[in-house]
């Protein structure tokens, strides 16, 4: 993602974070940011079958409170991402791979905490 694109998705935040929408490997997926951007990352990865929303709002806050740039997000058929026919994904698990390091790419950065739950 170029430079312009990742300061577009800051130029959006007005007071409190909040969802966005980024496209990722040719399909859109739904990230929500917690914390300061120039904070250290984590993200964190919900498993196949549930939504990001799983990552309470409550630990997202007191993460980015602890001096975290939070990000959860949903994965492709999921809450608010891009969604496929029953049956016929149209994804491997390569791509949800590559989805979770075009997340951290849309956003401007180069090295995470991952923190991941299946």
């Amino acid at each position: 993602m170029s430079e312009a694109a990742t300061q577009a998705i800051f130029e959006e935040v007005d007071g409190d974070m909040a969802e966005r929408m980024i496209e990722v490997n040719g399909v859109e997926l739904c990230t929500e940011p917690f914390g300061d951007p120039a904070d250290r990352p984590v993200l964190l990865i919900q498993g196949v079958g549930a939504s990001m929303l799983w990552w309470d709002e409550g630990l997202c806050r007191t993460l980015s409170g602890a001096g975290c740039f939070v990000i959860r997000y949903d994965h492709r058929d999921l809450g608010r991402s891009v969604t496929y026919g029953r049956g016929h994904p149209g994804y491997t698990g390569a791509d949800l791979v590559a989805d979770a390091a075009g997340v951290l790419d849309a956003y401007g950065i180069a090295r995470t905490h991952v923190v991941g739950v299946s």
